[in-house]
């Protein structure tokens, strides 16, 4: 395979990537619960894929790509794809953990209230 054409097939998982954690962060920011279990098996088919581009990647060196040619524009383009997915895992990951304190301080919250509720009876 062409060094444009893996980083081309690199570029298009970057964007399927980008293009569910945009899907994740709309679900945690919209409904304010976990990720769905739809995402996450979306997330863990594109793990192999993610494995194997990043092997191709790697036997890539600057002396494949002809000095005329788009690798460097698609290299760039790549680099600035996964810069976004970085962003968006990150507040992803913001909001996942929100969401989750939300969830414990609710368990927590209603322990409370039933104790309350049961020290009003006793005393």
């Amino acid at each position: 395979m062409q060094p444009e054409q893996i980083i081309k097939q690199h570029l298009n998982l970057c964007e399927q990537v980008h293009n569910l954690l945009l899907r994740e962060n709309h679900q945690l920011k919209t409904e304010g619960v976990s990720t769905s279990e739809e995402i996450l098996s979306e997330k863990k088919s594109l793990l192999p894929l993610l494995d194997n581009s990043l092997v191709e990647l790697k036997k890539l060196s600057r002396e494949d790509f002809s000095p005329f040619g788009e690798g460097g524009n698609l290299i760039r383009k790549a680099q600035n794809k996964l810069m976004q997915i970085f962003y968006i895992d990150r507040e992803n990951e913001q909001l996942l953990s929100r969401v989750s304190n939300q969830a414990d301080n609710g368990m927590l919250g209603g322990k409370i209230s039933e104790i309350r509720d049961i020290q009003s009876k006793l005393g």
